[in-house]
C-alpha cells in the first residue's frame, strides 16, 4: 500500500460538550515514528481514538480520507465483550457456546500477510483456543495480528507493550521497527516505560489535557521536568498506609505457612504444573515470572481457590485444607487481588470511592453500607493515591491507568495476610508506577502482609523480594518450575 502524509491543522474532536480532544497541526510523514507520553488521566486513550477517527471532528483541517488501525485495553475489552454476548444468548448455537477464537476473529483478514503474522507472533498454537482462556498477552497479540494484516496508511498504539513477557514485548519491539522502516507505515505508539521506545523513533511528544503539548527530538522531551516525571524519573518518598477498619481484625493464621501446595499437578492440552511443591511463609516476599500461557495464572487460581482442581490437590492456604468445609468467603477475606482479568470483570459503573470500599466486601460493585471508619479509611487511600478528586467520578470515565491504580488501592484497604498482584502496574505511567512500588515496598518493610508478584518486566519489581520462582521452558513444549532465594 502506498504511504502518503497525513497532515492534521488545528484539529479540535468532541468527546462531549465540555470535553475536547485538541491534535493542534501535526504531520505525519511516512517515514515517522511517533512516540506520546502521558500520565493516567491526561488523554492518551482520547488521542488514539482522535487519530482513528473515533471521534467527532469539531473545527480545524483533517485528512481525506486514510486507514487507521488501533490497538489497544480498550480493543481488547471490546473482544472480550463480544465473546461474552455470544455466549449468553438465549439462541446459542454449538458453536457459539465455544466462543470466540484467534481462528474465528482473524478469518477474514489479508491471507497472504496473516500466515507471517501467525509466525512472527507465535500464535500457531493458539488459533482454536478461546479468547476468554487466553492469558492478556496472548489477547493482545491477537489484536495486534488483527491490526497489522489490514495494512493501514497509519498505525496507534496505545500502551501496547503492557501484560506482555519479555520475549514477546522484544518482538513486538522489534515488529514496530519493521513496520515504519521497511514498509514505511506512519505510526503513533503511546508508551508507559522509557524500555517501550523504540531506537528508530523519528519525533517524541508530551500529552497533556487531552492535548499533543509538544513535539520535538527525543532528547529535548526528556530533557522536559513534565516527561521527567512521566517516564518515573521522579523521586518518591515513603507513604503510610492506613490500617483496617477494627472490625475486619483477622484470626491469626497458626503455624508460619501461609500458602502450601504439595505434588500438585495440573493438566490440560498439556501439563502445566507437575507434581509442585510450593510454600509461601508469613514475611516471605515471591516474584513470579514466566512468559505468557507457561502457568502463572493457573498457580495463582489454585491458591484463590477459582480454579475447580484445587479439590483435587493438596492444597492449604490460611490455615484451611481445601475441601474439609471450608467457604469461599473463609478463604477470600485472608487475601487482596488485582489481575488484567479482574480489571476487565470490574463492570459496576460505580464512583471512585465505592471502588475503593468494595474491597472491604470482596465484592464488584458496592452492595453493603460502608460504616464512617471504612469510608475514612478509602478517603485517605484514594488521597494517597492521588485520586481524592475523582472519589464521585465514575470509573468507566477515569483513564485506564487510574482504573488500575483504584483496583490496587482496592486490594490493599484490608491489609490483607497474602496480597497477590498479577501485573498490577499494568497501564500505569512512570510516576503512577513509582508510587505504587513505594506502597508495595513500604507494606513489605512495615506490615505482616506476603506479596505474590506476577510481572514480566524486571524494572517492575519493587524493593524487598525474598523469593523467586520463574518458568523456565523446558524445550519439550512444557515448563519446568524453578525457586530461589533473592539477596
Amino acid at each position: 500500500m502506498t504511504q502518503r502524509t497525513i497532515s492534521f491543522t488545528e484539529a479540535v474532536y468532541k468527546i462531549d460538550e465540555e470535553k475536547k480532544v485538541n491534535l493542534g497541526t501535526l504531520t505525519i510523514s511516512p517515514n515517522d515514528l511517533i512516540v506520546l507520553i502521558g500520565g493516567n488521566g491526561s488523554g492518551k486513550t482520547s488521542i488514539a481514538r482522535a487519530l482513528n477517527e473515533e471521534l467527532e471532528l469539531e473545527s480545524g483541517v483533517i485528512p481525506s480520507k486514510y486507514h487507521s488501525v488501533l490497538v489497544s485495553f480498550e480493543k481488547q475489552m471490546e473482544l472480550f465483550q463480544a465473546d461474552y454476548e455470544m455466549r449468553n444468548s438465549d439462541c446459542t448455537t454449538a458453536d457459539e457456546e465455544i466462543g470466540i477464537t484467534p481462528a474465528k476473529y482473524l478469518k477474514d483478514d489479508d491471507p497472504e500477510v496473516l500466515p507471517e503474522l501467525i509466525k512472527g507472533l507465535n500464535l500457531e498454537k493458539l488459533m482454536d483456543k478461546p479468547i476468554r482462556l487466553l492469558s492478556g498477552g496472548e489477547g493482545r497479540k491477537v489484536l495486534i495480528a488483527h491490526a497489522l494484516a489490514a495494512k493501514p496508511n497509519l498505525i496507534i498504539f496505545d500502551t501496547p507493550f503492557d501484560a506482555l513477557d519479555v520475549e514477546t514485548r522484544a518482538e513486538l519491539l522489534k515488529l514496530i521497527n519493521e513496520i515504519h522502516i521497511k514498509y514505511q507505515t506512519p505510526t503513533v505508539l503511546i508508551v508507559n516505560r522509557p524500555t517501550e521506545i523504540p531506537e528508530s523513533l523519528t519525533s517524541m511528544g508530551i500529552i497533556q489535557n487531552c492535548s499533543i503539548a509538544k513535539i520535538a527530538s527525543r532528547e529535548e522531551i526528556e530533557a522536559d521536568d513534565d516527561a521527567k516525571a512521566l517516564l518515573g524519573y521522579a523521586s518518591i518518598p515513603d507513604v503510610t498506609p492506613p490500617k483496617a477498619p477494627s472490625k475486619l481484625a483477622l484470626p491469626e493464621i497458626e503455624g508460619d505457612t501461609i500458602v502450601s501446595l504439595k505434588k500438585v499437578t495440573v493438566e490440560y492440552q498439556r501439563v502445566v504444573l507437575d507434581k509442585l511443591d510450593f510454600e509461601v511463609k508469613k514475611g516471605q516476599q515471591w516474584h513470579i515470572m514466566g512468559p505468557n500461557g507457561a502457568g502463572k495464572s493457573t498457580l495463582l487460581s489454585l491458591i484463590t481457590g477459582d480454579n475447580p482442581l484445587v479439590y483435587a490437590n493438596d492444597v492449604t492456604v490460611f490455615g484451611f485444607k481445601r475441601g474439609t468445609g471450608e467457604s469461599i468467603w473463609d478463604i477470600k477475606k485472608y487475601y487482596g487481588v488485582v489481575s488484567g482479568a479482574l480489571h476487565l470483570d470490574y463492570r459496576v459503573n460505580g464512583p471512585a470511592l465505592n471502588v475503593v470500599l468494595s474491597g472491604f466486601y470482596d465484592s464488584i460493585g458496592l452492595y453493603n453500607k460502608p460504616s464512617d471508619e471504612e469510608i475514612t479509611v478509602a478517603r485517605k487511600w484514594l488521597q494517597l493515591a492521588g485520586l481524592a478528586d475523582k472519589e464521585h467520578e465514575s470509573f468507566k470515565s477515569l483513564s485506564f491507568g487510574q482504573q488500575r491504580l483504584l483496583l490496587i488501592v482496592r486490594a490493599l484497604v484490608k491489609n490483607p495476610p497474602l496480597l497477590i498482584l498479577d501485573e498490577p502496574l499494568q497501564g500505569l505511567d512512570g510516576y503512577s508506577r513509582a508510587l505504587v512500588k513505594s506502597f508495595i515496598s513500604y507494606v513489605m518493610k512495615n506490615s505482616r502482609t506476603s506479596i505474590l508478584f506476577v510481572s514480566h518486566h524486571q524494572e517492575d519489581l519493587p524493593d524487598g523480594f525474598t523469593n523467586r520462582l520463574s518458568f523456565v521452558p523446558s524445550g519439550d513444549g512444557n515448563f519446568k518450575v524453578v525457586q530461589e532465594k533473592l539477596n
